[in-house]
Protein backbone atom coordinates (compact mmCIF):
# COMPACT_ATOMS: atom_id res chain seq x y z
CA UNK A 1 0.00 0.00 0.00
CA UNK A 2 1.78 3.06 -1.11
CA UNK A 3 -0.51 5.60 0.83
CA UNK A 4 -3.37 6.12 3.36
CA UNK A 5 -5.89 7.84 0.83
CA UNK A 6 -6.04 9.05 -2.76
CA UNK A 7 -7.78 11.84 -3.88
CA UNK A 8 -8.71 13.32 -7.15
CA UNK A 9 -9.66 17.23 -7.64
CA UNK A 10 -12.39 18.02 -9.83
CA UNK A 11 -13.53 14.56 -10.07
CA UNK A 12 -17.14 15.85 -11.23
CA UNK A 13 -17.82 19.08 -13.15
CA UNK A 14 -21.11 21.05 -12.06
CA UNK A 15 -23.18 19.07 -14.26
CA UNK A 16 -22.35 16.03 -13.62
CA UNK A 17 -23.01 17.01 -9.97
CA UNK A 18 -26.50 18.06 -10.84
CA UNK A 19 -27.26 14.62 -12.61
CA UNK A 20 -26.35 12.83 -9.95
CA UNK A 21 -28.09 14.85 -7.47
CA UNK A 22 -31.75 14.61 -9.66
CA UNK A 23 -30.94 11.19 -8.99
CA UNK A 24 -31.19 11.55 -5.78
CA UNK A 25 -34.80 14.07 -5.86
CA UNK A 26 -36.32 10.81 -7.77
CA UNK A 27 -35.27 8.02 -5.45
CA UNK A 28 -37.46 7.16 -2.52
CA UNK A 29 -36.31 6.55 0.78
CA UNK A 30 -34.97 3.38 0.68
CA UNK A 31 -31.60 3.11 3.07
CA UNK A 32 -32.84 1.90 6.89
CA UNK A 33 -29.40 0.53 7.59
CA UNK A 34 -27.93 1.62 11.00
CA UNK A 35 -24.71 2.75 11.68
CA UNK A 36 -22.98 1.88 14.63
CA UNK A 37 -22.41 4.69 15.70
CA UNK A 38 -23.97 8.70 16.06
CA UNK A 39 -25.21 9.40 12.16
CA UNK A 40 -27.48 12.01 11.54
CA UNK A 41 -27.75 12.23 7.78
CA UNK A 42 -30.55 11.03 5.51
CA UNK A 43 -29.12 8.47 3.13
CA UNK A 44 -30.85 7.17 -0.34
CA UNK A 45 -29.18 4.16 -2.29
CA UNK A 46 -29.08 5.09 -5.72
CA UNK A 47 -28.10 2.21 -8.36
CA UNK A 48 -24.70 2.24 -9.18
CA UNK A 49 -25.88 1.78 -13.48
CA UNK A 50 -27.45 4.73 -12.88
CA UNK A 51 -24.11 6.70 -11.95
CA UNK A 52 -22.06 4.89 -14.22
CA UNK A 53 -24.17 6.42 -16.86
CA UNK A 54 -22.60 9.99 -15.34
CA UNK A 55 -19.56 9.17 -14.77
CA UNK A 56 -17.61 5.49 -14.41
CA UNK A 57 -16.86 5.53 -11.18
CA UNK A 58 -16.13 2.25 -10.74
CA UNK A 59 -13.17 1.98 -13.37
CA UNK A 60 -11.64 4.92 -11.58
CA UNK A 61 -11.72 2.89 -7.75
CA UNK A 62 -10.35 -0.39 -9.44
CA UNK A 63 -7.69 2.16 -11.34
CA UNK A 64 -6.99 3.74 -7.63
CA UNK A 65 -6.84 0.14 -6.19
CA UNK A 66 -3.77 -1.83 -8.31
CA UNK A 67 -2.32 1.98 -8.09
CA UNK A 68 -2.18 2.83 -4.53
CA UNK A 69 -3.48 -0.38 -2.40
CA UNK A 70 -3.34 -3.63 -4.06
CA UNK A 71 -6.40 -5.11 -2.31
CA UNK A 72 -7.91 -8.33 -3.61
CA UNK A 73 -11.57 -6.69 -4.67
CA UNK A 74 -14.42 -8.15 -7.03
CA UNK A 75 -14.35 -6.17 -9.72
CA UNK A 76 -17.51 -7.00 -11.36
CA UNK A 77 -19.95 -6.71 -8.46
CA UNK A 78 -22.19 -3.98 -8.21
CA UNK A 79 -21.74 -2.99 -4.52
CA UNK A 80 -24.19 0.06 -4.91
CA UNK A 81 -23.64 3.64 -4.35
CA UNK A 82 -25.11 5.88 -1.05
CA UNK A 83 -26.10 9.06 -0.73
CA UNK A 84 -26.13 11.16 2.49
CA UNK A 85 -26.81 14.73 3.19
CA UNK A 86 -25.98 16.56 6.09
CA UNK A 87 -27.49 19.76 6.98
CA UNK A 88 -27.53 21.56 10.38
CA UNK A 89 -25.66 19.89 13.12
CA UNK A 90 -25.28 16.58 10.59
CA UNK A 91 -22.43 14.41 10.73
CA UNK A 92 -21.05 10.92 10.86
CA UNK A 93 -18.60 9.95 13.89
CA UNK A 94 -15.39 8.00 14.38
CA UNK A 95 -16.35 4.63 12.51
CA UNK A 96 -15.11 2.18 10.25
CA UNK A 97 -16.67 0.32 7.13
CA UNK A 98 -16.91 -3.52 7.27
CA UNK A 99 -19.65 -5.95 7.22
CA UNK A 100 -20.85 -8.76 9.87
CA UNK A 101 -18.93 -11.89 10.38
CA UNK A 102 -22.11 -13.81 8.84
CA UNK A 103 -21.36 -12.23 5.15
CA UNK A 104 -18.66 -14.56 2.99
CA UNK A 105 -17.11 -10.99 2.10
CA UNK A 106 -16.34 -7.42 3.93
CA UNK A 107 -15.95 -3.87 2.29
CA UNK A 108 -12.26 -3.04 1.93
CA UNK A 109 -12.40 0.19 -0.27
CA UNK A 110 -14.70 3.09 0.89
CA UNK A 111 -14.91 5.65 -1.66
CA UNK A 112 -16.22 9.58 -1.24
CA UNK A 113 -17.38 12.06 -3.59
CA UNK A 114 -18.34 15.39 -2.35
CA UNK A 115 -21.53 16.49 -4.73
CA UNK A 116 -22.58 19.12 -2.97
CA UNK A 117 -24.73 22.45 -5.27
CA UNK A 118 -24.27 24.97 -2.06
CA UNK A 119 -21.72 25.91 0.15
CA UNK A 120 -21.48 24.92 3.79
CA UNK A 121 -19.26 25.11 6.95
CA UNK A 122 -18.31 22.49 9.23
CA UNK A 123 -18.64 18.80 7.48
CA UNK A 124 -15.20 18.07 7.30
CA UNK A 125 -14.02 14.57 6.45
CA UNK A 126 -11.30 13.55 8.93
CA UNK A 127 -9.17 9.74 8.58
CA UNK A 128 -7.55 9.12 11.59
CA UNK A 129 -3.53 7.62 11.44
CA UNK A 130 -2.53 8.41 14.97
CA UNK A 131 -4.38 11.56 15.05
CA UNK A 132 -6.77 12.98 13.34
CA UNK A 133 -6.44 14.16 9.81
CA UNK A 134 -8.24 16.62 8.00
CA UNK A 135 -8.50 15.62 4.38
CA UNK A 136 -8.95 19.71 2.84
CA UNK A 137 -8.88 18.45 -0.92
CA UNK A 138 -12.21 16.86 -0.06
CA UNK A 139 -13.79 19.96 1.16
CA UNK A 140 -14.23 21.22 -2.87
CA UNK A 141 -17.43 20.14 -4.92
CA UNK A 142 -16.43 17.37 -7.20
CA UNK A 143 -13.48 15.54 -5.30
CA UNK A 144 -13.41 12.12 -4.90
CA UNK A 145 -11.48 10.43 -1.99
CA UNK A 146 -10.58 6.75 -2.06
CA UNK A 147 -9.49 5.00 1.22
CA UNK A 148 -9.19 1.39 3.00
CA UNK A 149 -12.25 0.73 4.57
CA UNK A 150 -11.01 -0.37 7.98
CA UNK A 151 -9.11 3.18 8.47
CA UNK A 152 -10.95 5.33 11.21
CA UNK A 153 -13.16 8.54 9.67
CA UNK A 154 -15.73 10.53 10.49
CA UNK A 155 -17.64 13.67 9.45
CA UNK A 156 -17.56 16.95 11.74
CA UNK A 157 -20.96 18.47 12.70
CA UNK A 158 -22.06 20.87 9.63
CA UNK A 159 -23.00 24.18 10.90
CA UNK A 160 -24.01 26.18 7.97
CA UNK A 161 -25.78 24.83 4.51
CA UNK A 162 -25.81 21.31 3.59
CA UNK A 163 -23.08 18.88 2.49
CA UNK A 164 -23.72 15.71 -0.29
CA UNK A 165 -21.49 12.77 -0.78
CA UNK A 166 -21.82 9.63 -2.59
CA UNK A 167 -20.51 6.84 -1.23
CA UNK A 168 -19.23 3.86 -2.89
CA UNK A 169 -17.72 0.60 -1.33
CA UNK A 170 -15.90 -1.75 -2.85
CA UNK A 171 -15.93 -5.50 -1.84
CA UNK A 172 -13.74 -8.17 -1.87
CA UNK A 173 -12.70 -12.03 0.13
CA UNK A 174 -12.27 -11.31 4.16
CA UNK A 175 -9.32 -9.88 4.78
CA UNK A 176 -6.59 -12.80 5.74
Amino acid sequence: MKSKYCCINNYLNDKQIKDINNLYKNTPDNFKEKANTLKTSTAKKIPLLEILKIQNVEHTIIDINRKVFGFDIYENINDGVIQNKYTNKGQYKWHYDGESFNHNYTIKLTTLINVSEEEYTGGKFMLFDGKPLHIKEFDKPGSLVCFPSYILHKVTPVTKGERTTLTVFKTGRWWK
